[in-house]
């Protein structure tokens, strides 16, 4: 197992600051590392974000998953994200390198939107959490509107 498969960068709805189940289920299944950054921008899909490599910079968290669930805590995410290897996913898990702002730079798995991006509008600063908070569809997504 490489150490990206250890980690997770979360930018949307599994972020800690994201009421969602998923962030709760997260936090059960892992360590918060610290709050992070990598390269890459935030787009607005509708009722959630899509991350996408380069172009800018995306703020969220890394994840140290539990060691003693690591694969069927990928099989859970996966499934969330829908992630299946098929070519009409939205998302693919894509490893990227990640600043955690207490110190360090980490290998990291991410869910990386991989569908067009014309026409889709930015999430200002790649940061989610601002723009989540004052956008009712993302809410209405989470079950939090």
């Amino acid at each position: 197992m490489s150490q990206a498969d250890e980690y997770l960068f979360a930018y949307g709805t599994l972020r800690s600051d994201i009421p969602s189940s998923m962030s709760k289920f997260l936090r059960r299944r892992a360590t918060l590392v610290g709050k992070a950054t990598t390269s890459g921008r935030l787009i607005d899909l509708g009722g959630y974000p899509g991350f996408v490599q380069g172009g800018g910079t995306t703020t969220g968290e890394l994840y140290r998953l539990n060691a003693d669930r690591v694969a069927e805590t990928w099989e859970l995410l996966d499934a969330y994200e829908g992630v299946a290897g098929n070519a009409s996913d939205e998302y693919r898990k894509s490893i990227v390198s990640v600043r955690v702002r207490d110190g360090g730079t980490f290998q990291a798995r991410t869910y990386e939107y991989k569908q067009g991006t014309a026409g889709q509008a930015e999430i200002p600063n790649g940061d989610y959490p601002p723009f989540y908070r004052s956008n009712a569809a993302h809410q209405k997504f989470t079950g939090h509107d």
